[in-house]
C-alpha cells in the first residue's frame, strides 16, 4: 500500500477533560475507530438501562 494511502486511513482522536494537563490524542486507523465507536456505544446503552 503506497504511503499516501495509508496516511489518509488514519484519524487523530482526541480527549480532553478538566484533570488533564494536556489533550490525550492517538492516531488510530479508520477500522479501530470504528470499532471504538461501537465500544462507547455499547458502554452508553449499559449506562442508559442501569
Amino acid at each position: 500500500m503506497p504511503e499516501d494511502d495509508y496516511a489518509s486511513e488514519l484519524v487523530t482522536v482526541e480527549l480532553d477533560w478538566a484533570d488533564l494537563d494536556e489533550p490525550y490524542r492517538r492516531n488510530i486507523t479508520r477500522r479501530q475507530l470504528g470499532q471504538l465507536l461501537l465500544q462507547l456505544d455499547d458502554m452508553a446503552e449499559t449506562t442508559a438501562s442501569q
